[in-house]
């Protein structure tokens, strides 16, 4: 039950004497009847140290007392010690008495003695200085175990608990028309029920609010009993979480007991659930519940007098705005009192006194209201897919696409990269609809705020009430930006320009809203990484300076892959819910994606959380498409043969599959091809409708974008569709002026920067259906018939430009750019 880093260990005292033996102690350094109360163990280990000659059979005299004298019973033990090693003894068995425990009123000091003799002789001794606290003091320090004794302090048999929990039976009729306390018999609702009903019942109590202490760890605090909140109606945050804790346990509802810096809240399990150890430090697997519905919040101090009377369902959101959102380092930790109770920490005994004096003592017996616990399965992992390995050269394409390093902004989002904008609660949902809508956003200066708030003492957007940012968002579609407005429009500005700069460089918009973050570590290194991106675009109203966002229709919301891969290949997880989100008719289901994260997490056992942010930032997201591509199609793709060449024997020659073709007659490439081309770039053309596998290379002004030309030219004739891509936009410009220039305008689609937008391939599509071709086929026949003539004839003149000459001279055939009617020279014969 107790971590071992929760005891101390003491340097002895023979140590520094030069005793026979030294001694080293490690113990609990904060005694309390709550320890006493459960039979904990108050020394954990004993070092013995033997320095000269061996000792067999040595006491070991271990005691606990403070100024007032024993406070538990004395144990010896006994031990053989040779020089130079160490007797190690861990079942010491040192105990506090309860009795003793109980009369102590304020807190003293105390100590542990040990002593180590043979014979009368004393061969070392150590002391250890110790806290003793008052019989109802509680003190943070060691920290887990004190908050697992903190459940002691909850006591669901005291007197006024039975009594609390009939008034909020009697509040239950009169609402619900059923007074029956139940436990999770009826379901989530029904517990809700009973705990409103109860906070209800304390709050006609009329308990006044008590400042707590500095401080859990230096100071503690005596906590008050049940009777003492409820009848003298007075208490502090942890008196109230105590005494609804109990309250909850009685009514078979599992409490949980929040510690944060200075304060304290309550919090219930809506289901039949429990927490995997008594005391977590590490929080964020229980926030995710939180977010889940399973967990429940009640702000305890809104039910005193010092706050209005509020409804039940106002009294989660305080705490979980004040603690559980961003950073989690405020959180001391939180007491599962059910898991407690399992583990052996059992309520302190319920003393109160009759009219006539006479105390009475109530023990503790568990409240049986429902069936017992289904069994979960909290540590459920994420099985491996079976996946077939990837050639080594595969592998080197994915690495070079992807960066899952801490180098990203997908995986490692600091504030910096981006800005932060101020979303309401609840409404990140209704945020990507309108965006994905097509709803024009105006973002605003964090101070931008009316002249009556800044009187009321609001220096920010963030301290706005929730109802009026909801209704900035959702009536007048408006956003706060968390920049002040002195720098607003140098951010802005420099925001849409470095997108703007992007966009024409690359061809790719990389500007994002992104929507939701998964708060996790890696290492050590706390991380916040986004989890859903909408492409979107930031223009400038020229009227009043303001920017506004508006989403670009040439993207689709998708999630961060970059993250989802990098939970897969360090932890296993999958999220199907998130990688393939459900859409709800303006985007993507973004509530249900969150909510699947949320649900992943908590099956797979992960100590991470999902935040409700939004950022507006520049993240290189193209290249994860490619690499997804190549993940999942690699197979297929080597089918083809150059890739397996590529794959398989990058450095051998490659063997085309396609045969050379010789026959190919030039000539009549050269008709049927628009612009004018020699014989080399015909002999490509022809290459490529052959199907064959070649690099085309030639300086500047060889011929290239002509080649190409004539290239997608013949392959369209031939009814192929050509996928033209280049590394920049001039060389796509290029060819697709000389397209137009010989009537291939129409059926080329742009789907490049701009040209990739749905509205504009639309527009493109619609243009070359409705294209008119007029084709003049008598005059085709007729042209085509001259060319045939015209071919002929040359032919007959190459023929006779080669035709046989006597042996004596072949001058004529050597020169054959003369014409064939020049006067032979003098050696040939007449």
């Amino acid at each position: 039950m107790t971590d071992p880093v929760d005891l101390q260990p003491a340097v002895t005292d023979g140590a520094a004497t030069g005793a026979r033996v030294s001694v080293e102690v490690t113990a609990v350094p904060v005694l309390s009847y709550a320890l006493a109360h459960n039979g904990i163990a108050v020394v954990s280990q004993l070092v013995l140290t033997g320095r000269d000659e061996p000792v067999r059979h040595a006491s070991v005299h271990v005691g606990v007392r403070d100024a007032e004298g024993p406070i538990g019973e004395a144990v010896e033990l006994f031990a053989d010690i040779d020089p130079g090693h160490t007797t190690v003894l861990t079942d010491v068995g040192l105990r506090l008495d309860p009795a003793a425990m109980l009369q102590v009123e304020e807190r003293r000091p105390g100590w542990l003695s040990v002593m180590v003799e043979k014979d009368g002789e004393v061969l070392g001794r150590a002391r250890v200085p110790v806290q003793v606290l008052a019989a109802a003091q509680w003190l943070a320090t060691p920290l887990e175990l004190a908050m697992e004794m903190l459940a002691a302090h909850v006591l669901p048999n005291h007197p006024s608990i039975p009594a609390l929990v009939a008034e909020a039976a009697e509040v239950l009729r009169t609402q619900t028309g059923s007074p029956s306390i139940q436990g999770y018999q009826s379901g989530a609702e029904r517990v809700d029920a009973i705990a409103a009903a109860i906070c209800a019942a304390v709050q006609d109590r009329a308990v006044r609010y008590s400042e707590p202490p500095a401080s859990w760890a230096d100071v503690g605090q005596k906590v008050r009993t049940p009777g003492e909140v409820l009848d003298e109606r007075v208490g502090t945050c942890l008196d109230l979480v105590v005494v609804l804790a109990a309250a909850l346990e009685q009514a078979g509802i599992r409490p949980l007991l929040w510690l944060v810096e200075g304060h304290a809240f309550l919090g219930y399990w809506r289901e039949e659930l429990s927490a995997q150890s008594s005391a977590t430090t590490d929080v964020a697997s229980l926030v995710n519940l939180v977010d889940l519905g399973l967990i429940r919040l009640v702000e305890t101090t809104m039910l005193t007098t010092r706050s209005e009377p509020v409804g039940f369902d106002e009294l989660h959101r305080p705490p979980y705005a004040a603690w559980l959102t961003g950073d989690l380092d405020r959180v001391i930790g939180v007491v599962d009192v059910y898991r407690a109770r399992r583990d052996g920490v059992l309520p302190l005994p319920a003393r109160t006194r009759d009219a006539d004096g006479t105390v009475q003592v109530v023990e503790y017996r568990p409240a049986v209201h429902s069936s017992p616990a289904r069994a979960t399965d909290s540590g459920t992992a994420a099985e491996h897919e079976a996946r077939e390995v990837a050639p080594p050269r595969i592998a080197q394409w994915k690495n070079a696409l992807l960066d899952l390093s801490l180098r990203n902004r997908l995986i490692n989002y600091t504030p910096r990269a981006g800005i932060t904008l101020t979303v309401p609660d609840a409404q990140l949902g209704a945020l990507e609809d309108l965006v994905n809508g097509g709803t024009a956003l105006t973002l605003l200066p964090s101070d931008q705020l009316a002249a009556v708030q800044r009187e009321r003492g609001l220096r920010s957007a963030r301290e706005l009430p929730q109802e009026q940012l909801a209704e900035l968002l959702l009536d007048r579609r408006g956003l706060y930006v968390d920049v002040p407005e002195s720098s607003y429009t140098a951010r802005m500005r420099a925001l849409a320009y470095k997108a703007k700069t992007v966009l024409e460089e690359t061809g790719a918009n990389n500007l994002y809203l992104a929507l939701g973050s998964l708060a996790w570590e890696l290492d050590g290194r706390p991380l916040r990484s986004p989890l859903i991106l909408v492409p979107v675009v930031l223009k400038s109203h020229s009227r009043s300076g303001a920017y506004r966002l508006t989403v670009d229709e040439s993207g689709t919301s998708t999630p961060n892959y970059c993250l989802l891969e990098k939970l897969r290949q360090l932890h296993g997880l999958k999220v199907p819910g998130l990688a393939e989100p459900t859409e709800d008719g303006a985007g993507i289901d973004l509530d249900a994606a969150l909510q699947a994260m949320r649900v992943a997490l908590v099956e797979q056992g992960l100590p991470y959380r999902v935040e409700s942010t939004a950022d507006l930032a520049i993240l290189a997201f193209a290249k994860f498409r490619l690499w997804k591509d190549l993940d999942e199609h690699w197979s297929t793709l080597s089918e083809n043969p150059l890739v397996a060449h590529l794959v398989h024997s990058p450095t051998d020659p490659f063997d085309d599959p396609v045969p050379e073709d010789g026959s190919v007659d030039l000539d009549e490439l050269a008709a049927g091809v628009p612009v004018p081309a020699d014989a080399s770039q015909l002999t490509a053309v022809a290459e490529a409708a052959a199907g064959r596998t070649f690099v085309l290379e030639g300086p500047p002004g060889t011929g290239k974008s002509q080649t190409i030309t004539n290239l997608l030219a013949r392959a369209v004739a031939d009814g192929k569709r050509v996928l033209f891509v280049a590394e920049k936009r001039a060389a796509l410009d290029v060819v697709a002026r000389r397209l137009d220039a010989v009537g291939m305008g129409p059926f080329a689609l742009d789907l490049h920067d701009k040209g990739s937008r749905p509205a504009v391939v639309r527009a493109q599509i619609r243009a070359a259906l409705e294209h008119a071709v007029q084709v003049d086929e008598q005059g085709l026949s007729a042209d085509g018939e001259d060319l045939r003539s015209a071919r002929r004839s040359l032919a007959r003149y190459a023929t006779r430009l080669h035709e046989s000459t006597p042996p004596a001279c072949r001058c004529t055939a050597r020169t054959p750019a003369r014409s064939a009617s020049a006067t032979r020279c003098r050696r040939c014969p007449s």
